[in-house]
Parts: structure tokens; C-alpha cells; sequence
């Protein structure tokens, strides 16, 4: 069992549409994506939309939903992610080390099976989509572990199958070109020129307080169990280490300096507005 924290960083994508709407908006970039679930809104609501971030996982998933605008897994591309196809030989010690510590046997080597076979995808469009997909199926575990008796109990196989196609309903085609990219945030700064960059970077000591579940999915991914996130958000999120205060403040002003292409961006221009819809969402709004 993992501690499973209260809450975890998520991005309001209704909340950014109505505050890119009131600018004029048709362009943002973050450089932080996270699971891109906030573009995927803004894309269907037809808004060009980029992103950036150092977790491949992330970046992969935001080629199934940001990226992509036509490909869905179809019935028979699903079941060819999740179930153990015949003539193909599983490692079915991937995951081993997971056993009896976060999941269970069986759990463990359904892992095995889905990393496999989602590598083997023919499309960077289908792999984000089972990757997104997928991830909803570790949460879900991790919850049942946590409150065994308020989810039931659904075979590995027919749970992934549920996520999964799930995952036809966020794809769609706005017209524009959407990019995701992965990198830090002066790569993806550097490679887009966007109306706004929306900037919600990691905490000072975020490093320690990355939410496991990002981590077991980065690992899941990488097919490494004992594979360590926390090096690479504290040594590269911001091209430093930023574990003290003052650091931690140049390394902010180096995001907005990077950003300063933008009509949208940072609290030091003349125009700075606060919108705050409720006491836990608080908005910094900076133009020309």
C-alpha cells in the first residue's frame, strides 16, 4: 500500500477555456503539462493548444490526446492491448518486484502483459490513448487497495477494456496544429510561439512530494520498477536544484524570462489582473 495523497495537481480546463474566451485567447502553451487533460478541453473547444514537460509518459499520453485527431482503438486494437496474445512471449518478472508490496500477483503480471503489448503499437496516437487509458486502471487499483470495500472487483482485463475505450470520446480534430513535446520548459518555450503561456510549476520541494502514482506509471512505462523520478524533477525541471528559497525564485524568474515572448504571461508588465473563483484556485493574469 502507498499513501495516496488527498488531493493531487490538476488543472481546470473549463476554468482556463472561460479565462482564454474573455482574452481573445487562441494559443496557449504549458510548459508543465502534466497529464494534458486541460488541453484536451481547450483543443475541443478549438484552441490551438501546446505543451512540454520532462516525464516521457506524460508526453506520450499528450500525443494520444492532444496530438492526435483521428485515431481510436477499435474493438480488436483493445483486446490486442489487454489480453496475452498467443505466440508472444511475456517477461512475466517485469513487475515483480510490485508483488505483495503495491499489487498482487495476478496484478503484477497483467503489467507485464500491457507494457508489452502497448509498445507494440503501431501508432503514437493509439500508444497515448492506452497509455491514458491504462493509467486510470493503477489508480483505480491503488484506490482498492486503499478502501477495499468501496470499489469492486473487476478483472484486470475487463477493467483495462472499460478505460480504454473510454478513451475514443477525447479525440477529435480542431483544425489546428497541436504539439506536445518533451523537454523542459526553456525547450518547449523556445520551439512555440503561442497568445499565452499558462505557468503552474512544481512546488520548491516537490521532488519529495510527487504524487507515487506519476512515478509507478513513469516507471511502469520505462519498464523499470525501481526507476527514481525525484533526481530528475529536482535536477532538471528548472535546469538546477531548487531546494532553497532563493533558488527556487531565480528559477521562477527564469520561466517568466523565457516566457516573455507572449502577450500573456507575467506579474512584472503593467497590466496584472488576479482572478480567483474560489479560495483554493488563484490566477495571476499579466499582459502588454
Amino acid at each position: 500500500m502507498i499513501d495516496l495523497p488527498v488531493t493531487t495537481r490538476r488543472v481546470s480546463g473549463t476554468r482556463l477555456l472561460d479565462l482564454c474566451q474573455a482574452r481573445g485567447i487562441a494559443s496557449p502553451v504549458d510548459p508543465f503539462m502534466g497529464l494534458p487533460m486541460h488541453l484536451n478541453a481547450l483543443k475541443r473547444h478549438g484552441i490551438a493548444v501546446h505543451g512540454g514537460d520532462l516525464l516521457e509518459w506524460f508526453v506520450r499520453a499528450g500525443e494520444g490526446l492532444v496530438v492526435n485527431d483521428f485515431t481510436i482503438l477499435r474493438e480488436s486494437e483493445v483486446a490486442e492491448v489487454v489480453e496475452m496474445l498467443p505466440g508472444r512471449i511475456y517477461p512475466n518478472d517485469l513487475f515483480r518486484a510490485w508483488e505483495g508490496v503495491f499489487f498482487s500477483e495476478d496484478q503484477c503480471r497483467y503489467l507485464g502483459v500491457w507494457h508489452a503489448n502497448v509498445h507494440a503499437l503501431r501508432s503514437d496516437g493509439q500508444t497515448g490513448l492506452a497509455i491514458a487509458g491504462l493509467w486510470h486502471v493503477l489508480c483505480h487499483w491503488l484506490l482498492k487497495a486503499r478502501y477495499p470495500d468501496d470499489l469492486v472487483d473487476v478483472p484486470p482485463s475487463e477493467l483495462a477494456w472499460h478505460y480504454i475505450r473510454e478513451t475514443e470520446r477525447w479525440v477529435i480534430d480542431n483544425g489546428k496544429r497541436n504539439t506536445v513535446r518533451r523537454g523542459d520548459f526553456a525547450a518547449t518555450l523556445g520551439r512555440v510561439r503561442a497568445d499565452a503561456v499558462y505557468i503552474a510549476p512544481p512546488g520548491r520541494i516537490s521532488s519529495a512530494k510527487i504524487d507515487p502514482r506519476v512515478w509507478m506509471w513513469e516507471a511502469w512505462w520505462q519498464g523499470d520498477p525501481y526507476l527514481n523520478v525525484e533526481r530528475l524533477y529536482r535536477d532538471k525541471v528548472f535546469g538546477g536544484r531548487t531546494h532553497d528559497d532563493p533558488a527556487y525564485d531565480r528559477a521562477v524568474g527564469e520561466v517568466l524570462a523565457a516566457a516573455e515572448a507572449a502577450p500573456y504571461v507575467e506579474a512584472s508588465r503593467p497590466r496584472v489582473e488576479t482572478v480567483s473563483p474560489n479560495a483554493d484556485e488563484h490566477y495571476l493574469i499579466a499582459s502588454r
